[in-house]
């Protein structure tokens, strides 16, 4: 099944990547596209011995394969944002993504985006269909990244090392659950890549960096690791004049691993101060009391999310323990808080200063001593201050375009 802004005629699986090729070209009211310049390069991979297409890194697109969960629904799926914003810039760059997500047959699925405006979006119900529809497109692609959590991950993966012609890359967005099925603490053979496969990439890219990603590849022998972190588009989340509804909000569905830490940091604070407003944005609090001044929403829309962020005197930002432990991993609801101007208040974690100065780009609190210290200690001017450092901090390192950037260096290291 296909799901495109492109019309096509027939549609015959043997032959969709070529005619995908020939149709589709992103243009006005699709995407927008800029050309996108670099010295011409050629892929040599001595990867199984085997002679492999020469990617076209000079003024001709590139064609990319991504194996992903699904970029249509972000419902429980964190990483469809990651996947659009990164495939969005890659459009504007002139380049080519076809997208193949799995669809469990017979199952309704919520999405929040019908149809891709700026790649081809094919599904496949199995991993046999996969295969045998698809092979093409693996062979012709010029880049073939496969992303983490994908379904019968280790088959896929030894198909595209057999298969692949141009650069392949696996995208880790989740470095924590790949390093604790390695080293035996849970078995994730579904979704985890075992340390063999590992290898079998041209690139190992990670939403985490620092020393847990040097120390995956020094043991096993990945000779590529990179980190591609989170980002955001400066178009979706930037600073309003809206005013201001609520002194401290959080967003987040429920999280046993964060429940003590969001007690101590947000609904503490609301407690000890009942007179002041505060919010709350996510699932599964229904059964926990919450203080009076508290507004509560089950669902905020991220189309809503910009409006929400604004209305805050500050944000807070809590990380998962799993990312806490890794380090090196800003979330995106940190680099959206921080890209709306808003004031943010967060844990501290190791690799912070890596991203943000603390107390001059952020806040950083451990209780909820810290928490009223900056929101009843520090008048509104300087924390609207630390809030417009952030903002200059996202414009100038974190946004899609900076990752798009990134990836096409990494992707040109293959060939140095």
């Amino acid at each position: 099944m296909r799901f495109s802004s492109v019309n096509h005629a027939a549609y015959e699986p043997t032959t969709a990547y070529a005619r995908a090729r020939q149709a589709f070209r992103p243009g006005k009211g699709t995407v927008r596209v800029f050309s996108y310049s670099l010295i011409l390069l050629f892929l040599y991979s001595p990867l199984r011995h085997r002679t492999f297409t020469p990617v076209k890194f000079g003024t001709q697109p590139l064609d990319i394969v991504i194996i992903g969960r699904s970029i249509l629904s972000s419902l429980e799926n964190p990483t469809a944002e990651l996947y659009r914003g990164l495939i969005n810039e890659l459009a504007q760059r002139g380049h080519r993504t076809t997208f193949l997500e799995w669809h469990e047959p017979g199952k309704q699925y919520v999405r929040d985006m019908l149809i891709s405006p700026y790649c081809e979006v094919w599904t496949y119900g199995s991993t046999d269909q996969l295969i045998a529809e698809y092979n093409h497109a693996i062979q012709s692609a010029d880049v073939v990244l496969m992303g983490s959590k994908v379904n019968d991950t280790n088959r896929i993966a030894e198909w595209i090392a057999e298969e692949a012609r141009g650069i392949t890359v696996y995208y880790d967005t989740n470095l924590s659950a790949t390093i604790d099925h390695l080293e035996c603490r849970q078995d994730n053979t579904a979704f985890c890549l075992s340390a063999d496969n590992l290898r079998h990439f041209n690139i190992f890219l990670s939403t985490t960096g620092g020393p847990f990603l040097e120390n995956l590849a020094n043991t096993y022998g990945i000779e590529q690791a990179r980190p591609l972190y989170e980002s955001v588009d400066p178009y979706s989340f930037y600073r309003t004049d809206t005013d201001k509804n609520y002194d401290l909000g959080f967003i987040g569905n429920f999280k046993a691993d964060r429940a003590e830490m969001l007690n101590n940091m947000l609904l503490g604070p609301a407690r000890y101060t009942p007179n002041r407003k505060f919010s709350l944005a996510g699932g599964g609090y229904n059964g926990i009391e919450l203080p009076r001044n508290l507004t509560y929403l089950e669902y905020l829309p991220e189309t809503n999310m910009v409006d929400f962020y604004n209305r805050q005197q500050c944000s807070l930002v809590l990380s998962r323990a799993d990312r806490r432990r890794m380090g090196y991993t800003p979330t995106r609801r940190l680099l959206a808080a921080a890209a709306c101007g808003v004031p943010v208040l967060t844990d501290r974690w190791d690799g912070i200063d890596h991203f943000f100065e603390p107390h001059r780009e952020v806040f950083c609190v451990n209780d909820e001593h810290d928490v009223l210290a900056v929101l009843y200690g520090k008048d509104e001017n300087s924390r609207r201050k630390l809030g417009g450092e952030a903002r200059k901090r996202i414009l100038a390192q974190h946004t899609t375009s900076h990752r798009a950037e990134q990836l096409m260096g990494y992707l040109a290291e293959v060939v140095d």
